[in-house]
């Protein structure tokens, strides 16, 4: 069993479920613990969509496209906890979500594309897993994060769908193929974000869609696997 199960413990699928805060709050928990007994895991804040990282609509067939940064946050123990995770990031400059306001006239046949101005550079390493808040009200969607890497093809990685309601943390294992790793260790070519899909499933309803995403961040294995041994892997990265 990997690490990451060792340190959640099997799972039970006849137990009762875990409520949603627990649940998150358990979660931001085992993160604390990695960041402390892991050196090689450098945890890269993305960005707190806090409003000074510039993102605009780059795909998006509507009269009603707008992005907007707004003084709603997720408010529970985990949310605050994981704060202390990111040493840049204070009350003052931890208060705002953004805000994606748009139209789907014909949502079979639509998606939408929100691009940083600017691409994000993470550091040198491998993304291993993603965390980020989002707000949704029970929708038909789902949203893809696109990383761009210098002599590769955009690499497209499933988030998750918005079909709850309110906040929620959402949790990501990121699969990255095994051709980039090694354009990351062995020629050093950074992963960058380049985008975020939202794209409506078969049962959306036509008319306006509105979401909020929330401070994200993404786990990035630094080790260095030229050095001799490194081919013992403790399978944390992959196995979880």
């Amino acid at each position: 069993m990997c690490l990451w199960g060792l340190l959640y413990g099997p799972t039970d699928l006849s137990s009762a479920p875990v409520k949603r805060d627990e649940d998150e709050a358990s979660r931001v928990l085992i993160l604390e613990k990695i960041l402390a007994d892991w050196k090689q895991y450098n945890l890269f804040l993305v960005d707190s969509f806090d409003g000074e990282r510039p993102w605009e609509i780059y795909r998006g067939i509507s009269f009603l496209n707008e992005i907007r940064f707004n003084s709603q946050i997720p408010s529970n123990e985990a949310y605050l906890k994981e704060r202390e995770f990111y040493p840049d990031l204070t009350p003052a400059n931890d208060y705002r979500s953004m805000m994606i306001q748009t139209f789907f006239e014909n949502p079979k046949h639509s998606h939408l594309e929100i691009r940083p101005k600017e691409k994000i550079r993470l550091p040198i390493g491998i993304p291993t897993r993603i965390f980020f808040w989002m707000y949704s009200s029970s929708q038909n969607a789902k949203i893809e994060l696109v990383l761009h890497q210098h002599r590769s093809k955009e690499i497209i990685v499933e988030l998750g769908d918005l079909t709850f309601d309110g906040w929620k943390r959402m949790e990501k294992k990121l699969e990255i193929p095994g051709r980039n790793v090694k354009l990351n260790r062995n020629l050093r070519y950074p992963f960058e974000i380049a985008a975020i899909r939202l794209i409506p499933g078969p049962f959306q309803k036509k008319g306006e869609f509105v979401f909020y995403l929330d401070r994200m961040g993404i786990l990035v294995d630094t080790r260095d696997e030229s050095y001799p041994g490194a081919e013992i892997k403790d399978n944390w990265g992959t196995g979880f």
